[in-house]
């Protein structure tokens, strides 16, 4: 009892935030979260993560970015210190490769609509002046930051001005009392201000700092890179920016999120620039290019908890890229997938799934995931993996349920919870996944050695490896339910059940698959490994199984996505809105599954 107060009152002096008085805790569950005074929590209060348009959204190249990109406070507390976590590992490959490739910048949070007030102009100023100067003694006048917006009562300043920094000096004849403090504005005044004037200073503008030191360095190979805490005061509900400003050294640093424009939420924005400054403090222009965010794995929040009320649990999501929402669309608060419209702003989570990402991979690498849960408010993992493992590695059902045990260990070892899940379907389509007729299990693509004409009822490959009679044909010039009705291995020519309709150009690819489950070894496997999940997942590790299958595909057994809610993907690997959708309606994943506080 007497180390836990020990740990807490000297938590707290760091944190330089009040803490009420109150009776110490009993233990807590993970043994590593810490909990100041009765109610405080650290906990990840934002992990904005979107679904990567391309590859060109996890690379950077060593031109310097600025970021911005929104978050919301939880809606259960009010934050009084933050941290922010930049991740040291690749997402996509879950390893870490030790390489000579870092990003160096800085970071700001940046509340708009918070900590407005009032300081007197300490002197008159001419029209077309570029500087405003206080007594360092003047009512206010600390709470001056770079990046805060400025208007006045009187004439002046004209309308969009921001504080661009601001400077004290200190008073002639030595000593360390301060003497002037000179606030540079982003746009000279319109017209002269005179002194005791009321000058308006709106938003909140907080430099992070790393060790002290207000440049961060992120390297390969080394899991998280977190801030001091940063004492704030984000009511619950409250939106906040952060800002990052870095620089890369070299291609191939594939860290942290890179949504497409269309996924990006009003205020964020990213920009451009040739050299690295720190641009955190001042508003940048708006661009919205697609080139990618660059923020942090997870904001770390010190949430005040009302007494009486149970904070949820901090979720940490392990997944593929059906984990981190494609297929679907961001809403407001930039919740994407089913995974995060299910745990809304009212469940603490921290985002680490990625595209193409195996439980292989997780259990034979993964630290910097790992990193992420150890401390600070994560008590449950939802471990989404499994599907890239089946029918991308083509390992087999009791292969990948080793990994996921092993996975699951790791996490269970650290005291957390570990929920798995069945893998969704995967197809191929010739209607865009409108009718089960026309779905089927493709097995290997061909490119055609010469063109087809609208209306043939052959084709020419350059190989048919793996292509048989029988199989459904799909692709452009291809009509719904196409089948191989002969095949010539000598010439490597194909017959078409149906002519095609239209013509097909030399090197275009054509996919040959097939319509009966029991001719695709990968899709037995993904049913062997869902059965075993349905019924023994306890014995791998998993506190419980979310189903999703068994509310995406076909309820006739078939296999296949459902088509009832209308296209059911967009490439067969995805489900789409509507799916991700009715996963949240149906319930599967729930605030009250989590752990509480």
């Amino acid at each position: 009892m007497r180390d836990r107060i020990l740990r807490a009152l000297v938590a707290a002096s760091l944190l330089l935030t009040a803490t009420q008085a109150g009776v110490a805790s009993t233990s807590l569950q993970p043994p590593s979260l810490r909990q100041l005074g009765g109610r405080q929590l650290w906990l990840p209060i934002c992990s904005r993560r979107g679904v990567n348009g391309s590859a060109a959204f996890f690379d950077n190249t060593n031109t310097a970015v600025m970021d911005q990109v929104s978050c919301v406070s939880p809606s259960y507390g009010t934050v009084s210190a933050i941290k922010l976590v930049y991740a040291g590992f690749d997402m996509p490959q879950e390893g870490e490769i030790d390489r000579p490739v870092t990003a160096t910048g800085y970071a700001s949070l940046v509340a708009p609509t918070l900590n407005s007030f009032t300081v007197y102009a300490g002197a008159s100023v001419a029209s077309g002046a570029t500087t405003l100067s206080f007594a360092a003694t003047t009512a206010g006048v600390n709470a001056i930051s770079a990046g805060q917006t400025l208007s006045t009562n009187g004439t002046g300043i004209a309308s969009g001005t921001y504080v661009a920094s601001v400077v004290t000096s200190f008073a002639a004849g030595g000593g360390n009392n301060p003497g002037t403090t000179t606030v540079t504005l982003s746009t000279a005044t319109t017209a002269a201000t005179t002194a005791n004037q009321a000058l308006y200073f709106s938003g909140w503008v907080t430099p992070a700092k790393f060790g002290g030191r207000r440049q961060f360095t992120v390297e390969p190979a080394h899991d998280v890179v977190t801030s001091d805490a940063m004492s704030v005061n984000l009511p619950a509900g409250t939106q906040f920016f952060i800002r990052t400003a870095a620089s890369f050294s070299a291609t191939g640093l594939q860290l942290m999120d890179y949504p497409g424009s269309g996924s990006k939420l009003a205020g964020e924005f990213d920009s451009r620039s040739t050299s690295l400054n720190d641009q955190t403090g001042t508003p940048a222009v708006l661009s919205n290019t697609g080139g990618g965010f660059w923020c942090p794995v997870a904001v770390l929040g010190l949430v005040s908890v009302p007494l009486g009320t149970a904070a949820p649990g901090g979720v940490l999501i392990l997944g593929d890229s059906i984990a981190a929402g494609t297929g679907d669309t961001a809403d407001a608060l930039g919740l994407q997938g089913y995974i995060q419209r299910s745990l809304e702003n009212n469940v603490p989570f921290v985002n680490a799934a990625r595209g193409s990402t195996t439980a292989a991979g997780l259990a034979l690498g993964g630290d910097g995931q790992y990193a992420l849960s150890i401390d600070d408010g994560v008590t449950d993992v939802l471990l989404e993996d499994g599907r890239n493992d089946v029918l991308s590695l083509n390992l087999t059902a009791a292969t990948v349920e080793q990994f996921i045990a092993q996975v699951a260990a790791r996490y269970a070892q650290a005291g957390k919870r570990v929920w798995c899940f069945t893998v969704p379907p995967t197809t191929q389509s010739n209607d865009g996944w409108t009718t089960l007729g026309n779905q089927s299990w493709t097995l290997t693509t061909a490119a055609l050695s010469s063109a087809a004409a609208s209306g043939a009822t052959s084709a020419v490959l350059g190989s048919v490896a793996n292509v048989a009679v029988g199989q459904a044909v799909s692709g452009s010039g291809i009509a719904a339910g196409t089948m191989v009705t002969a095949l010539n291995s000598s010439t490597l020519t194909i017959t078409l059940s149906t002519a095609t309709t239209a013509a097909i150009a030399s090197g275009s690819k054509l996919s040959f698959g097939t319509t009966n489950a029991a001719g695709s070894s990968a899709e037995q496997q993904r049913l062997a490994y869902n059965s075993f999940m349905r019924g023994s997942a306890a014995s791998l590790g998993c506190t419980g199984v979310i189903d999703v299958e068994s509310l995406l595909a076909d309820p006739a057994g078939s296999g296949k996505w459902r088509v009832d809610l209308g296209s059911a993907s967009a490439d067969g690997v995805h489900p789409s809105a509507a799916l991700h959708q009715a996963i949240v309606a149906a319930g599967l994943i729930r605030p009250s599954m989590f752990q509480p506080q």
